[in-house]
């Protein structure tokens, strides 16, 4: 047994154990204090950036823009029916196009007034998410899990309406450790449930480089997969929705698709 298929028994094994304790009354377990943080920086992002690096939703009259938006609701339509508000976002291979999607998701979220989203790079082994919005010689998730900054000190605003992000930080190389940890469960919980109207979007790292994205499957509501046109072979995507297994997949997204204009297309 490989330790993807040992991490896929865990993930499991967790899912389950969160979903029997959900309903539990508050005080019936020892609880541990929420995770402090009260501010967030603003690192303001021009729009002729964000097009470079084809961030698109955030431009309303460029056409990319619609078809996040339509994607945007057929997610808030199946999280609604399932009661869920976190998001993986999660691809077979690396370079298939899941950060670019969960970037742009995630800022089209943000422009529905309904709620307030936050972007979380989940990818510790090799993060990109800050290059989407230039941010430079931050502190991350990482430089969280590892004590050496508050949480507060990595979240960021990039000057987008009711979008926060909260960058990776450095690269780690026991990511899979620090994932699976206390504090990173611990976390998780306390950006789902800290306010009411908040979506949390994951972009996690590729199911099939590493055990990562499987041992944090169980702090998600729901996944999705990217998969690109000419790039990921058909046994990738069947061994990649093998292990997402009950992750509550919401569909997958075609990645630079040359027969079908509803889906994004770079």
């Amino acid at each position: 047994m490989d330790r993807i298929e040992k991490a896929l028994i865990k993930a499991r094994t967790q899912r389950k154990a969160r979903l029997g304790t959900a309903g539990a009354k508050p005080g019936s377990g020892h609880a541990k204090p929420a995770v402090a943080y009260d501010k967030t920086r603003v690192h303001n992002v021009t729009a002729a950036f964000l097009r470079e690096r084809r961030v698109v939703t955030a431009t309303l009259r460029d056409p990319h823009a619609d078809r996040f938006r339509m994607l945007r609701a057929q997610v808030l339509q199946r999280l609604d029916s399932c009661a869920g508000s976190t998001l993986g976002v999660c691809s077979p291979n690396p370079q298939e196009g899941k950060t670019l999607t969960a970037v742009n998701l995630a800022v089209s979220l943000a422009m529905d007034v309904n709620h307030t989203v936050l972007l979380v790079d989940l990818d510790l082994r090799q993060p990109s998410l800050s290059e989407y919005f230039g941010l430079n010689d931050n502190f991350g998730l990482s430089d969280y899990l590892s004590g050496q900054s508050e949480l507060s000190d990595c979240l960021v605003n990039p000057g987008i309406t009711r979008l926060v992000l909260l960058p990776a930080g450095r690269a780690l190389h026991n990511s899979s450790e620090m994932l699976s940890s206390p504090k990173m469960v611990q976390l998780a919980q306390e950006l789902k449930t800290r306010y009411p109207d908040r979506l949390v979007i994951y972009d996690l790292p590729p199911l099939l480089a590493s055990d990562d994205s499987m041992v944090f499957l169980p702090q998600i509501d729901a996944s999705l997969l990217v998969v690109q046109e000419g790039k990921t072979r058909a046994g990738e995507i069947r061994r990649a929705l093998d292990l997402l297994g009950d992750s509550n997949l919401l569909g997958t997204v075609l990645n630079q698709s040359t027969t079908d204009n509803r889906h994004p297309n770079y």
